[in-house]
């Protein structure tokens, strides 16, 4: 086989791994993790958790590949497995709601560095005061700016991802901007 290039489409990794060659998994891997890590991330705000939510993604996306479609794009159909491993993850959350460490401790603070991929051209005051907006936002406006802004979906993409009409995303993403200019004091006249 010929060796694997950056510029290849996901779409050819997949029709690979779906033939039984493994190294279309690696590539599909290996080019998304960071991107499903940071909409992880962004959607649950614990890098720890996030690691944790883009491994079982991962997971659902080996025992789910015979559902895939050969042809039709892959990073929404992972994106989409990912959100859905974030609810589980948020039922779950409701059902026992404690967010104690491993260690059953309190959760250190979230640091700089650890914030999502995009966001570290922020100083440290800025990145807080968005990642707050983004917190008080609700989930469906938090999504719909995370799926756009974050992982750089297209508009259609999103809205398969969320499950939605690209108009409702686009109305959900909409009032998030809104709301978090308000949140951040920006935009205001005098």
């Amino acid at each position: 086989m010929a060796q694997d290039l950056p510029d290849a489409p996901l779409e050819a990794a997949m029709a690979r791994w779906l033939a039984g060659d493994v190294r279309g998994f690696e590539t599909v891997y290996r080019r998304l993790s960071p991107r499903v890590r940071g909409l992880l991330r962004a959607l649950c705000g614990d890098p720890r958790v996030a690691d944790d939510l883009a491994q079982v993604t991962f997971l659902k996306v080996h025992r789910a590949r015979e559902s895939y479609q050969l042809g039709a794009p892959v990073e929404p159909w992972v994106f989409a497995i990912a959100r859905r491993t974030w609810l589980d993850h948020l039922r779950h959350r409701r059902r026992r709601p404690e967010s104690l460490s491993a260690d059953g401790q309190l959760p250190e603070p979230v640091h700089a560095e650890e914030a999502p991929v995009g966001f570290d051209r922020l100083d440290a005051a800025s990145l807080q005061a968005l990642e707050r907006g983004l917190d008080e936002l609700p989930e469906a406006q938090r999504e719909a700016i995370v799926l756009l802004k974050v992982d750089g979906l297209s508009a259609a993409e999103a809205a398969g991802v969320a499950g939605v009409s690209v108009s409702n995303l686009k109305i959900r993403a909409h009032r998030g901007y809104e709301a978090l200019r308000r949140a951040l004091g920006v935009g205001k006249r005098p």
